[in-house]
């Protein structure tokens, strides 16, 4: 059962970094936040970048996927962000 969760924890992170930071969003949320958090800082470039989105969007997912110790969750987090890099490369 773990590997269904570790693929649906990859694709719904993917999901959501690219959700976040290619599509406006209902209302245009996402559009405001990118706005609003420009692109002079960090942040804001970030949130322009699916990829980097991703890696902190893994963090989240990795802990509802679920490891009883920080190897586990460590492991779990950079393989569900890399996952995510895998499919936008694949689909790019």
């Amino acid at each position: 059962m773990t590997v269904v969760y570790l693929v649906l924890a990859t694709l719904a992170t993917y999901r959501a970094a690219r959700m976040i930071a290619l599509e406006d969003g209902p209302f245009d949320v996402f559009t405001r936040i990118q706005e609003r958090a420009g692109q002079k800082s960090w942040v804001g470039r970030g949130l322009a970048c699916p990829l980097c989105i991703s890696f902190w969007l893994a963090l989240p997912a990795a802990l509802v996927v679920g490891q009883n110790d920080w190897r586990g969750l460590a492991l779990m987090w950079l393989g569900i962000a890399g996952g995510a890099v895998v499919l936008h490369r694949v689909i790019q």
